[in-house]
This record gives structure tokens, C-alpha cells and sequence, in this order.
């Protein structure tokens, strides 16, 4: 009888061992994570590091502003434990397919505040519209663009069409960053509460890190806070009124549409009073009319990329797509 129930104990023990590695196992599994556009791939990556699979929906080259989805899209999607978005204001195109789902993804900018309505019925249409067919009826008329651009942005020098709030490119600026990062780790640790600690532990990491990398860059761009620049599309005004630079103008609010004859007289008048020492394209858009507008003029051009394309998705992702915007920047300015 001894035997049999020391038998049993040790077979017990032996199950429970088991069990106990099976789930320390399924806990220590990388979350598949699915960020819309790179830059939030790239912050998944840095602060979850191997935590995580992060995979990305739509390809740097492509712009979010006007993508359409393909059926791998829609089984990444459903494959994913979370899905990382910035929210309506950018990613229209993810509305719709998300509602389907919604306890497995996480926008991270949730409110459309009443300045950015208008935008939203020119910027992008409205829900059961195909995405091109309001650019499709104005692409080629230059005084509706105007009289768009004119109600979008007051066109005085040193203004910013986006507020900092709503402004969907909150991976521009650190402290918004971080709010990402805060917002994801919440998330993660709601789901996965085993491993709450982990993720915690994680985020003071990568929050000691952006402070860092902050102050560095803080540093590397005070002589060159006084120069005039222009960039092609208003992605940028986080990154520029965090380092407080002198970013003059944008030459189109949305980059899939043209410029007003307008603006670009504007441009070209600053221009030729040297009030700008850069003007910047971006590689996932040709910009004809940059090049027309600069001509012969003894301006610095540069490139910046919103997406980060040639960036490394790691643990320091992020990090270096700040470095990349601040070193382009810094680079063309000094010239």
C-alpha cells in the first residue's frame, strides 16, 4: 500500500512538473504583434525587444494616407495578438477591418477633435467612398487646392497645421513616443498579466534610453535651431517643436495631393530671400515641383523619411530613426 501511494505522489509531482514548465513556456512566448506603419514597428521593437515578433502592414515605401488593402493583410491581421494602429486621424483604411476584431488591437490616438473634421473630408473620405475618388475629382485644379490649403493651415511663417495633440505623427516627437510605449505595455500587461513585471521592467529600460537619445539630440541641433527650412508635407512639426527648429512651411498638408500656385509662390519668394537654408523631399514621393520651385537656387536639399525605411527594425529601432532625422537635419542646415 506505501508503494502504491508513493507511486502516485511521485507521478503527481512529475505532472505538476510538467505542467508548471508548460506554462512557464506558453508565458515566455514571443506576443505576435502587428504594427500599421513602421515607426510603430520600430517602437514595438525597441521596447519589447525578443518579448515579441513585430510585423508590419504596410510597407515604408507605400504612404498610409491612401493604401488599400490586400487579402494578406487581412490574414496578418487576424493572426496577430495585437494590433498596434495610430487611430482613424491616419490609417482609414484599418476602420473597418478592425471593428471586426476589436479586442486584439490598439489604436494609440483614439480622438478626432473638431479642428481636424475638415481635414478628414478632404484628407481622406469618408467610410463606404473609395479612397481616391474625392482626389481623383480635384487633382487638377489648382485654385480648389488653394482655397483648401488656405482653410487647412494660416499660411504665416512659423505656424503648423497640426496641433500637438492630435497630431497623428506622434512617433515625431519622444514625449509622445513614450506615451506610446506607456499605452503598449498597459495593454500588454492587461492581456498577459503573468508577465506584467517583465513588460514593466522593460518600459523603465526603454524610457531611460529615449531620455538619452533626447538629450543627445537636444544637443546636436541648438546651432542650428535659427535656420529656415522647409519640409515636402507637414509630418514633422513634433520632431521640430520639440528641438524648437525653424521649420518655415510645408509645401502640401497631404502628400498625395498638389500644391496650390499659392503656396508655392510663397515658397519660391522665401526662397529667393534666403529666409531658408534646406528645403526636404521625402523617398516615398517624387517632388518635381520641389525641384522646379528650388531651380538653380544656392539652397541645401535634403531627405527626410516619416517612415524610416532604411531602418533597421531592433532594439534600438527607434532610436536611430531619431538619430537619422536629426543628422539629416543638422547635416543640411550646417551647409
Amino acid at each position: 500500500m506505501f508503494r502504491l501511494i508513493l507511486q502516485w505522489c511521485v507521478l503527481s509531482c512529475a505532472t505538476l512538473a510538467c505542467v508548471n514548465v508548460s506554462m512557464a513556456a506558453a508565458a515566455q512566448k514571443p506576443v505576435k504583434v502587428v504594427a500599421s506603419i513602421k515607426p510603430l514597428q520600430l517602437i514595438a521593437a525597441s521596447l519589447l525587444g525578443d518579448s515579441a515578433e513585430t510585423g508590419l502592414l504596410v510597407s515604408p515605401d507605400n504612404s498610409p494616407h491612401h493604401y488599400n488593402m490586400k487579402p494578406s493583410d487581412v490574414r496578418r491581421l487576424q493572426d496577430a495578438d495585437l494590433v498596434i494602429w495610430v487611430g482613424p486621424d491616419l490609417e482609414r483604411f484599418l476602420i473597418k477591418p478592425l471593428k471586426r476584431n476589436p479586442g486584439r488591437n490598439l489604436a494609440l490616438l483614439t480622438e478626432e477633435e473638431p479642428a481636424r473634421k475638415e481635414e478628414h473630408d478632404e484628407h481622406d473620405d469618408h467610410d463606404g467612398h473609395d479612397e481616391h475618388e474625392e482626389h481623383a475629382k480635384h487633382e487638377d485644379h489648382e485654385e480648389h487646392d488653394e482655397h483648401d490649403e488656405h482653410e487647412e493651415h494660416a499660411e504665416t511663417e512659423g505656424e503648423h497645421h497640426h496641433d500637438h495633440g492630435n497630431d497623428p505623427h506622434l512617433w515625431m516627437a519622444p514625449e509622445r513616443i513614450l506615451e506610446a510605449a506607456e499605452l503598449i505595455t498597459q495593454r500588454l500587461q492587461q492581456d498577459y498579466p503573468q508577465r506584467s513585471a517583465e513588460f514593466e521592467e522593460r518600459l523603465h529600460s526603454f524610457e531611460a534610453r529615449l531620455k538619452a537619445t533626447d538629450s543627445a539630440l537636444a544637443a546636436q541641433l541648438k546651432d542650428v535651431q535659427s535656420q529656415g527650412f522647409y519640409v515636402f508635407h507637414d509630418a514633422f512639426a513634433g520632431f521640430v517643436e520639440h528641438y524648437g527648429l525653424n521649420q518655415l512651411g510645408y509645401f502640401t498638408v497631404d502628400p498625395g495631393r498638389k500644391p496650390g500656385a499659392k503656396r508655392l509662390s510663397q515658397i519660391r519668394t522665401a526662397l529667393e530671400s534666403s529666409q531658408a537654408s534646406c528645403v526636404f523631399i521625402e523617398p516615398q514621393f517624387e517632388a518635381p515641383v520641389v525641384r522646379a520651385i528650388v531651380g538653380d537656387l544656392p539652397i541645401g536639399k535634403g531627405m527626410l523619411d516619416p517612415l524610416g525605411r532604411e531602418i533597421a527594425v531592433d532594439n534600438d529601432g527607434i532610436f536611430n530613426f531619431l538619430n537619422a532625422l536629426s543628422s539629416e537635419i543638422r547635416t543640411c542646415l550646417k551647409k
